[in-house]
């Protein structure tokens, strides 16, 4: 829930004498509001922050934005600003570019990458690149503000938030997230009735009150002095509060009977009083104002052109004049801007269709930039015109290299109205519903979707629909009755040549069989399906249809193909995610974590958070499988600040799940219930059995580390009742080994016997190595005495050293097998493992009960020391790691998307916990805490 600033009732009486002396008219009763960004102004050297100010239309938004502004100049700081305009809303990055007009100078000293992805965004950049990632120029955005040639305090200010394009309102809320320990306000305004997705829940907000009836009153009679009591009365009741009404209505009035329209909304109303002006103008004035309110841009030059195209005839700047004089405008030296968007809209409706049309003809004809040109060609056309739709097919792909998505999908729509034959206008709404898919629009894509009217006997075109309607849904919509339709859609996109969309869509359906619990008769559909497409022996996507579909049945010939890849080097990040993915799902976790690495490594360069927070998910819970559980914790705790940026909840509380699991096995049991309560309040509504059945492993062996096994089985068994909303059969054999011991442990053996029966039995004959280890580790622990050291000495194989906590588990139970059976000196050894190992994890429940054993086996152990770094987050953890490499602030908060103030923020409260004043500690006090992501 974003924080709302309480409005002070005391304002300071300076506040009061300033305004008085100042701009008293359009900060009237603003006190308290300026009292507001006075404290933000004040207090920003101790970091910065986001406020959002809303009201209605005239409220007095902008006049509070500009006194901001003064404020800011007087303490030194430097002002950035944009302003959102509707006629400007389809011009990507055009907000941004604003802003960073001025710093665009030191666009130079970014990271390649970085300059790269900006100037494409502003179409300043090469053409043959690719299309940078929304988050990348995000990330230059940060760098280019927190590292300003100013090197002071800022205040970026925006007006009319609303009207700003999506990809500038994307890089904006990135940034806002990011100014805890930088010199940077953001100041926005919002007009009542938008909702904008922005910020977190640190971000401010305060919606402007209407004036009381005293300050209203004291404005109209500065504005409107000599009313009647009537006239008074009447405005005073129409404006209610609102000093734009209060400043404009008794200037549209004709005589104190005219009450026309007066029931109309307030916005409408004062709509109407700026056109009601138009009338009193010339013909030249109106139609420069009928250029300027269409214009996509405020340039003097071009409204003037246009209007002289319009009117055959040359005019002078000078007949601007009237519409000054009326305030409907202002002008410099190459400006002409509104004095308020409702009187843009005011004039837009004022103008019938042919007029516009015509103003559209004219500016497309004075205007050089290319895209502007179409824009308005576009806006000019009468009828279907094939040579301007493909026109705008070139402009859409030009969009989409400066990756503005929303603006393809709105450029492609114009062209396919613009289309002659249906089939053009199916494609091309077709193709803007396959990129509205990745934006999370879906009523936007259902409109797409009824537009391009595909017919049921095209079966390519089906297929692709049913594409865009499968992505655009979450994958943890538990619907096996989904999984056909896919297999239908697969076989369809096949036969019309479209191999890749039918790869992609068996791909889906097969991970909707391990997401739902499809039937086997289900999955084998699937597979057939693959098999029908005859993919090559190694495509990655093909080992993926197999893994889903089946994880334990063909983990042995997944696990194959995927060490074959392992292998190779240099896979293409998305390539590499899906192979890791498919590593864990049938428990290669030691592949899958070598395969996320390069992936996350590689998505990190290009900034696709969106991917992000997936892949480190995944790559969290394959290194805690590992081993490397600082790892572990290091990328879910970056995965869930990536989440939150992208807005998944799925992926907040997988990696919450993990932060849970690990801390259970560390005995922190407080901190593991925190974290599944988190995951807990973001699965439930979800319905995803996946993420219920993960929350169980991690409650399961969160209890067996504090000795309650019945408690345990509880948590377990969840996974294998199918009437329970937790139930996943291809996650039952990730609980084999807690499973086990937690049913031993509680006199349920022939459960225990039950389950490695079962998995044993569809493992087959070459399950992955994981699966042979926790197999060997069950039987040991149900098997007799004559049979358990088997097991044991099986579990206890080459295999094992790439699990080690499960190896850790198996010396302990060997070791304490081996006291039991009167073998106190071969128990010491497996025994002294156990504890080496379960100190290096950290593990201190399992650590006591090794030293236990030891002492029972007549050997004494010493307590294990706690690490001094172990009283680090992990991101702060991840920081010092970095910084102990000997990377800058700078290379350290481009790589965790962070400015490099921040960096040096963590690094000093790092040097404050572990008791060093300068980086040159850290290496030694670090040895010890693993190694360090990429």
């Amino acid at each position: 829930m974003a924080k709302r600033l309480k409005r002070s009732t005391v304002p300071r009486q300076k506040e009061r004498d300033r305004i008085a002396r100042s701009r008293a008219p359009s900060l009237l009763g603003r006190e308290a509001e300026i009292a507001l960004i006075d404290e933000l102004l004040d207090r920003i050297d101790q970091g910065g922050a986001t406020l959002f100010i809303t009201g209605a239309a005239g409220i007095g938004k902008s006049a509070l934005l500009e006194e901001a502004k003064d404020r800011a100049r007087e303490r030194g700081m430097a002002v950035l600003g944009m302003t959102g305009v509707l006629a400007e809303a389809h011009l990507a990055f055009a907000g941004l570019q604003q802003a960073l007009h001025p710093l665009m100078r030191q666009a130079k000293s970014l990271p390649a990458h970085q300059r790269s992805a900006l100037l494409n965004a502003f179409g300043m950049g090469d053409a043959t690149t690719d299309a940078p990632d929304i988050w990348l120029v995000a990330l230059a955005t940060l760098a280019l503000l927190t590292e300003s040639p100013y090197h002071k305090a800022i205040l970026l200010v925006v007006d009319d938030a609303q009207w700003l394009d999506e990809p500038t309102r994307q890089v904006l809320s990135f940034v806002s997230r990011r100014l805890s320990s930088d010199p940077i306000v953001l100041l926005l305004a919002l007009r009542e009735g938008f909702e904008l997705p922005f910020g977190d829940a640190h971000t401010l907000r305060h919606a402007i009150p209407a004036l009381s009836e005293a300050d209203a009153t004291r404005l109209l009679e500065m504005k409107a002095p000599g009313l009647s009591e009537n006239l008074r009365n009447r405005f005073l009741r129409e404006a209610a509060g609102n000093p734009l009404a209060l400043v404009e209505l008794p200037r549209s009035l004709r005589s104190e009977d005219d009450r026309e329209a007066a029931w109309l909304p307030l916005t409408e109303r004062l709509e109407r009083t700026f056109s009601s002006r138009l009338s009193d103008l010339p013909e030249v004035t109106r139609m420069l104002l009928y250029v300027a309110a269409e214009n996509d841009g405020s340039s003097l030059y071009e409204i003037m052109r246009a209007g002289e195209v319009l009117l055959a005839r040359t005019i002078d700047v000078a007949a601007f004049d009237l519409a000054v004089s009326a305030k409907l405008v202002d002008l410099d030296a190459t400006e002409a801007r509104f004095r308020h968007p409702l009187v843009r809209s005011a004039i837009h409706q004022a103008a019938d269709l042919s007029v516009r049309q015509k103003v559209h003809a004219a500016l497309a004809g004075v205007i050089e930039d290319q895209d502007r040109k179409l824009w308005h060609r576009a806006a000019a056309a009468m009828g279907p015109d094939d040579e301007l739709a493909g026109e705008l097919d070139l402009m859409a792909h030009r969009a989409q290299r400066r990756g503005a998505g929303s603006s393809v999908v709105e450029v492609l729509q114009i062209a396919a109205k613009l289309s002659k034959t249906a089939e053009a206008r199916r494609e091309r709404f077709l193709q803007a519903a396959e990129i509205v898919t990745d934006l999370g629009r879906p009523k936007l894509l259902e409109h797409l979707l009824r537009e391009a009217a595909v017919d049921p006997s095209d079966e390519l075109g089906t297929a692709r629909v049913g594409w865009c309607r499968e992505m655009s849904q979450f994958l943890t919509i538990n619907d096996p009755g989904k999984i056909s339709a896919l297999i239908k859609f697969a076989d369809q996109a096949h036969a019309g040549g479209a191999k890749d969309l039918a790869s992609n869509l068996l791909w889906r359906a097969a991970q909707r069989c391990w997401w739902s619990n499809a039937s086997s008769d289900t999955c084998s559909e699937v597979l057939a399906g693959a098999r029908r497409l005859k993919l090559l022996e190694l495509d990655s996507r093909g080992i993926a249809i197999c893994a889903y579909a089946e994880p334990l049945r063909r983990g042995g010939e997944v696990y194959a193909k995927l060490k074959a890849l392992s292998e190779r080097r240099g896979n293409d990040p998305h390539v590499a995610r899906i192979l890791g993915s498919t590593a864990n799902v049938v428990g290669a976790f030691d592949l899958g974590v070598t395969f996320l690495a390069e992936s996350t490594a590689e998505l990190r360069k290009q900034a696709r958070i969106g991917n992000l927070a997936r892949a480190l998910f995944a790559q969290a819970w394959a290194e805690m499988e590992v081993g490397d559980w600082i790892g572990a914790m290091r990328e879910a705790e970056e995965a869930i600040r990536f989440a939150e940026e992208i807005g998944s909840l799925v992926w907040k509380a997988a990696a919450a799940i993990v932060k849970a699991k690990v801390a259970g096995m560390q005995g922190n049991l407080q901190r593991s219930e925190e974290y599944a309560s988190q995951a807990e309040r973001l699965v439930l509504p979800s319905g995803a059995s996946f993420l219920l059945a993960m929350l169980q492993l991690a409650r399961g062996i969160t209890a067996i580390s504090a000795g309650r096994h019945s408690e345990a089985l509880a948590h377990l068994q969840r996974l294998f009742a199918p009437a329970d909303p937790a139930f996943n059969a291809g996650l039952q054999f990730f609980a084999l080994a807690d499973f086990v011991e937690a049913a031993v442990h509680s006199d349920r053996v022939q459960d225990a016997r039950s389950v490695i029966d079962e998995m044993e039995r569809v493992s087959g004959p070459g399950p992955v190595p994981w699966v042979q280890t926790m197999l060997s580790y069950g039987k040991a622990l149900v098997a007799t005495n004559e049979e358990a050291e088997r097991y044991f000495l099986e579990g206890l194989g080459p295999a094992a050293k790439n699990w080690p906590f499960l190896r850790g588990r198996l010396l302990l139970g060997y070791g304490a097998w081996l006291r039991r059976q009167r073998r106190a000196a071969d128990a010491r050894a497996p025994l002294r493992q156990a504890r080496d190992i379960f100190d290096a994890l950290g593990a201190s429940p399992w650590s006591d009960r090794a030293r236990e054993e030891l002492r029972a086996a007549g050997e004494a152990s010493l307590r294990r020391t706690a690490q001094v770094w172990e009283n680090l987050t992990p991101q702060e953890l991840h920081i010092a790691q970095l910084a102990a490499q000997g990377l800058s602030n700078k290379v350290i908060g481009a790589r965790l998307y962070l400015s490099h103030r921040t960096v040096g923020y963590h690094l000093q409260r790092v040097f404050s916990k572990i008791g060093i004043t300068s980086r040159s500690g850290l290496s030694a006090i670090l040895a010890t805490a693993g190694p360090t992501a990429a």
